[in-house]
């Protein structure tokens, strides 16, 4: 694409938009900034839903849980969801270039992080081609967002297959806590421009809807060799949402939303002629939509019944092929007491995707269309044993097309002997299924030159060319995990997990012998490697949360993730695989710091510290980010964050021949934004 810079026009429409602000009236204004940083005893008491699909205060769930608030989420000066999400213990957030994030939890660090569930609003974002998710697509306006709910851990009892090693729960708001105006603008140098609007008003007195739009322009970086890698890109989303009380106990959430994206990139793509390989530009095209409607019924005695359906399209042109996917979605729970200490939850749920690919000359898949349905059930009961011991018990049941099916059992019990200490424990089964490049794909990876001495002294280039397998069955995972929280003093809590994974049938490529071909109508020797399901590990690890409120309007918060790898040995020259854990740090830390300076300045830091990843030789590293933020009146509010200050640049990812993309350096960022609301 071709790359922008700020110019005096950009600076002149935030100028013109800072006056329009500063002249926005009305009676029903309210603060520009209408949440503050939240105390430790807020932090304590944060409703979440993600761990047992019941509401429940966060420090009371028997799971590794941690919740991104508003506040949170404002005050870190992320302009997007990875950024935000690297204050969350577990997870490690590597940014691959300008448009491209690899996000994962307890391990396994790709592009595409295969074991982990992302969903907004219920809505799964997991794409079924590569077993992943494009995070540059999941654009929702960070300023709707109500929470963030990051569970470190298997949640397949009640989520499903892929939420393998944890399941992040995006949440936004209701249409009733948006009403009036919002209006947003900024600038900086990576985050070259950004234009939000948002219209929220009621609906009678039945409910309230909103109205939304964002656009963004992000420069591109360079690579190792200073050359443009042509990965800027810009982005427009757009929305509607409503909310509705039918009556006094149904209610009623429907969500419409599109998000178009224009990027990207830069590939090394293998040749089957001299020079065998060429590092040539990409575009890249993104096109979704999505309607999403959920009906609650809320009961005497705490039942609740819920039905959720969602229909999700997308259209994405990439160099390796083109793909177009429609999925539907319906699920039903039902939530119910049986006599007064089993809190029984079940439910039903189907899922179709259909899809239509277009192969490319290095990227072919060998059903170009194709339907997959997955039905699924799942139960489980909450037994209070007594005022300070619950346990949980539960399983999903499903079946997939691929491997046909699947059980993913778990048990919890959670311990609280006083106000201040809560233990809790559980064990549990998860599985990932096949995606559909595993299943059916066929791609060129690298072309060795003939002649070559000791890796192709043949006269024919040597083409290496990964094939799908449908003989793969599920990874599966059984884990084990403890966890501890306590207030040792007051103002002060210490948040404790730990865990012991064990992994099954992950995957390995296996070496075929060579045999002479013709590929793109050149004559090479071919060089097949067959996805097999041979590979067995085991990790463990620790991750830590410390808060402490030093005073009032001041508040420190410390993080720690240590994590450790063993694969087991390949007894089988023939079989190829990436070690588990060689692409993951083996710490992270942060040191963060929210103050309220007085009733409209705060100012906010964050030190992060990642170690090296082994597999790609990227050094460890340490950054500051910093944000701050001065309310200019009750409605308007100025912004002012910078990332990444200690270094003009640093890798975070290395080269994975899987998708040929080029990694950029991240480079040391500045933006500044003026908001309104009324």
């Amino acid at each position: 694409m071709k790359k922008t810079k700020p110019t005096l026009g950009k600076l002149l429409l935030l100028g013109s938009l800072s006056s329009m602000a500063l002249c926005v009236g009305g009676a029903s204004a309210q603060n520009a900034h209408d949440f503050t940083g939240m105390s430790l005893e807020e932090l304590m008491s944060v409703e979440v839903t993600t761990v047992s699909k019941r509401r429940e205060v966060a420090s009371d769930a028997a799971a590794a849980v941690f919740v991104l608030t508003r506040a949170d989420i404002e005050r870190s000066g992320a302009t997007t969801i990875p950024d935000a999400l690297r204050l969350v213990p577990g997870l490690t957030v590597s940014q691959i270039n300008a448009n491209t994030w690899g996000v994962t939890v307890r391990g396994f660090n790709s592009r595409f992080a295969n074991k982990l569930l992302v969903m907004i609003d219920g809505r799964s974002v997991f794409t079924p081609l590569f077993s992943g998710v494009n995070w540059d697509k999941q654009n929702i306006l960070l300023e709707e967002i109500e929470r963030i709910e990051i569970v470190r851990g298997p949640g397949g009892t009640l989520w499903g297959a892929n939420s393998v090693n944890g399941v992040i729960n995006i949440i936004t708001r209701s249409a009733k806590d948006s009403q009036g105006a919002l209006f947003k603008a900024g600038v900086g140098n990576e985050l070259e421009r950004q234009l939000i609007a948002r219209v929220g008003g009621t609906l009678g007195d039945k409910g309230a809807y909103r109205v939304y739009t964002k656009h963004e322009a992000y420069d591109g970086s360079t690579t190792a060799e200073g050359i443009d890698a042509n990965d800027d890109w810009n982005i427009l989303t757009g929305g509607i949402r409503a909310d509705l009380d039918l009556s006094s106990t149904d209610a009623l959430m429907v969500n419409a939303e599109f998000t178009t994206i224009e990027a990207g990139e830069t590939l090394d793509l293998p040749l089957l002629t001299a020079p065998y390989s060429v590092r040539s530009p990409a575009d890249i095209e993104r096109d979704n939509a999505h309607i999403l409607t959920r009906w609650t019924r809320t009961m005497e005695n705490d039942r609740e019944l819920s039905i959720q359906a969602y229909i999700d399209h997308s259209d994405i042109t990439i160099p390796q092929g083109q793909e177009e996917r429609t999925t539907f979605d319906i699920a039903l729970q039902h939530s119910t007491n049986i006599a007064q200490d089993h809190h029984l939850l079940f439910g039903l749920g189907y899922r179709s995707i259909a899809d239509e690919i277009k192969n490319s000359s290095f990227v072919s898949i060998t059903n170009n269309e194709t339907i997959v349905e997955i039905v699924s059930g799942f139960v489980q009961d909450i037994y209070d044993v007594s005022d300070d011991f619950k346990l949980t018990f539960g399983s999903k049941f499903s079946y997939n097309d691929y491997t046909g099916f699947e059980l993913q059992p778990s048990a919890r019990f959670i311990w609280q002997p006083s106000e201040s200490q809560t233990y809790w424990g559980a064990i549990s089964r998860a599985v990932r299924i096949p995606s559909r490049v595993e299943d059916q794909v066929q791609l060129i990876g690298t072309v060795v030159p003939p002649l070559t001495p000791t890796t192709n002294p043949r006269p024919l280039p040597a083409a290496f060319v990964f094939t799908g397998s449908d003989k793969v069955e599920s990874e599966t995972l059984v884990s084990l995990e403890l966890g501890a929280r306590f207030r040792p003093a007051p103002g002060i809590s210490v948040d404790l997990a730990t865990f012991y994974n064990d992994y099954d049938n992950l995957r390995a490529s296996s070496l075929q012998a060579p045999q002479p071909g013709i590929l793109n109508g050149e004559m090479a020797t071919i060089v097949p490697l067959t996805v097999a399901d041979v590979v067995s590990a085991q990790s463990f690890g620790t991750e830590m949360v410390a808060n402490w409120q030093v005073k009032p309007n001041w508040r420190l918060q410390g993080t720690l993730t240590l994590i450790d790898f063993n694969t087991d040995d390949l007894d089988d020259p023939t079989l190829i695989a990436t070690p588990a854990g060689s692409r993951d740090p083996a710490s992270q830390a942060t040191f963060r710091s929210l103050h309220d300076v007085n009733d409209r300045i705060n100012f906010d830091f964050v030190v992060r510290y990642v170690d090296n990843l082994e597999d790609f030789d990227i050094d460890d590293y340490t950054q500051l980010d910093i944000h701050g933020s001065y309310d200019l009146s009750d409605r308007v509010s100025l912004s002012v964050a910078g990332r990444n200050l200690l270094d003009d640049e640093h890798y975070e990812f290395g080269v994975d021949p899987s998708y040929a993309t080029l990694p950029t350096a991240v480079e040391r960022s500045f933006f500044i934004s003026l908001t309104a609301q009324y």
